[in-house]
């Protein structure tokens, strides 16, 4: 059994990168070039949404990672395939089908404006697959690409668990020239979480002590902060180097949210954290149509802030709902969750 405080900061950290993730993911999207053409309000924006939460992935790949190759399901690979089918395949098609289909009813009788990010009018079989499975990119309910990559690396899971147990840090250089050289192709589409993945299993497998770093967590979150502003100011567009080290800035600063109220909140809650991921998308692009259509008199500021708060809160009181009147479903629904 993982020890209480390390069990509960992991819940308490995928929650927090899952809200966020639904920050991150509030239209409308702003290139980093652009910034600051609207006025400050850009600048406080992009300091999360380029910055901050572009950590999000990063830091919830390591986490997978551990978790897999601490349960050994990479020495398993039916029960891996099993699990991961169960646990990320069935929610990326599951929540992907319904929102499709609805995307196909507006295209086709040309209801609304909005331009989606998929085109299922006509019925074209390869861009249908790719919308509900994102195999060759982004699916209609977009945040769910990070469902078709993690399934991607946890198949590899018994090919880096043999490094992992064998030569650690020989599999790491070669995981970096992977990632470096893009030699996974498009099995992978945001190779970074490859690295991040192993270095997750890393950290099982050489037993680092999780709370080593702790001590330094004020300069550590200082210093994680200091590049984000970095990031926005001088409008870095390569951010690779970001995504590799978040992990290390921001895990010992959740330390610092053990035992405060926001901490409490967060482990509380933490059970809708893949509900809320799965459902914010067709959530906030719900609110987003509503915004435009009635409360375009408010200044977009007061969609930006309140948008989360709704989604968040609203996923709590939903998936608890759903959790009492409809077990078994939700369950299947949220991978055995």
């Amino acid at each position: 059994m993982l020890q209480k405080d390390i069990s509960d900061r992991i819940w308490i950290t995928r929650y927090l990168m899952v809200i966020g993730i639904v920050v991150l993911h509030l239209p409308v999207y702003q290139s980093l070039s652009s910034v600051g053409v609207n006025g400050a309000f850009d600048y406080f924006k992009a300091f999360f949404a380029h910055g901050v939460f572009r950590a999000t992935v990063p830091v919830l790949t390591v986490m997978s990672g551990y978790l897999l190759f601490r349960s050994g399901l990479d020495r398993q690979y039916l029960s891996l395939l099993k699990s991961k089918t169960n646990s990320l395949l069935i929610p990326l098609l599951i929540w992907n089908l319904p929102l499709a289909l609805i995307v196909f009813v507006l295209q086709k009788y040309q209801l609304g404006s909005h331009s989606f990010s998929v085109k299922l009018y006509p019925i074209e079989g390869l861009s249908w697959l790719n919308a509900v499975t994102g195999l060759h990119g982004t699916p209609v309910n977009y945040p769910l690409n990070f469902l078709r990559d993690l399934f991607a690396v946890s198949l590899l899971a018994p090919v880096l668990g043999l490094l992992l147990r064998r030569s650690p840090y020989v599999g790491l250089a070669l995981v970096m020239l992977v990632y470096f050289f893009n030699l996974d192709g498009p099995f992978v589409i945001r190779n970074s979480m490859l690295v991040s993945f192993y270095l997750g299993g890393l950290a099982y497998t050489q037993n680092w002590d999780l709370a080593a770093l702790d001590r330094y967590a004020p300069v550590l979150l200082a210093l994680f902060l200091a590049s984000c502003a970095m990031i926005v100011l001088l409008k870095i567009q390569n951010r690779e180097w970001f995504r590799l080290i978040s992990p290390f800035l921001v895990w010992p600063s959740m330390a610092m949210l053990m035992g405060t109220a926001p901490g409490r909140f967060l482990l509380e809650n933490s059970r809708s954290s893949f509900f809320t991921f799965l459902a914010h998308g067709p959530i906030l692009l719900l609110l987003w149509f509503v915004f435009q259509k009635w409360l375009s008199g408010f200044p977009y500021m007061a969609y930006w802030f309140a948008a989360p708060v709704l989604t968040v809160y609203g996923c709590i009181l939903f998936s608890g709902c759903t959790k009492k009147w409809f077990p078994r479903i939700t369950a299947f629904a949220l991978g055995g969750r």
